[in-house]
């Protein structure tokens, strides 16, 4: 069993923690909620991590483990309540205007279109090009074999290329054609 400095944990890792929330989330709240309480069951379970990898590897593990969780529970919420009014559920109030132009651009980019695959590819694409794991850590955070990570990448990539692709076109069909005037 290791020994923590807690504080020293927090300090060399809460901003890549909170830069894949950020990502995983796609907003600045709840990317803040879940660092925290990433942080928070890290504080609590220290005393399980048996140092078998490295303690940012653990940490996105947890990470991870939350936002599944968080997004297996918003899912029951907005199905539950959707049954119960037969409409939508209704949207959150909305951000102020510094953070709504940061959310469009965000929703513009690249980063919001891998949101929108699969968990298992998001998360691993999230892992290896956001936070710069190595197969092998992925491998560890995830709890699965390498080539599984391998294989969530490479599909990943497939539908984030499909996703952009999709995208253009939308984009380019939207534009006027001022050619036969």
């Amino acid at each position: 069993m290791a020994s923590f400095d807690l504080d020293q944990i927090i300090r060399e890792h809460f901003g890549r923690i909170h830069r894949a929330a950020l990502i995983l989330t796609g907003n600045p709240w709840d990317a803040d909620d879940l660092a925290q309480e990433t942080f928070l069951v890290f504080a609590r379970n220290r005393h399980k991590f048996r140092g078998q990898s490295s303690t940012y590897t653990w940490l996105y593990g947890i990470l991870l483990n939350l936002d599944r969780r968080e997004r297996r529970r918003q899912g029951t919420h907005r199905r539950k309540l959707q049954d119960l009014h037969d409409e939508p559920a209704q949207s959150e109030p909305a951000p102020p205007a510094d953070l709504a132009v940061e959310m469009a651009e965000w929703r513009r980019g690249l980063w919001s279109q891998v949101a929108r695959l699969p968990d298992a590819q998001r998360q691993a694409l999230v892992l290896r090009f956001s936070e710069g794991l190595r197969y092998e850590e992925i491998a560890t955070v995830l709890e699965c074999p390498l080539g599984t990570v391998k294989s969530r990448i490479y599909h990943g990539l497939l539908g984030l290329r499909r996703l952009l692709e999709q995208r253009e076109s939308a984009e380019f069909s939207a534009v006027p054609d001022f050619s036969h005037e």
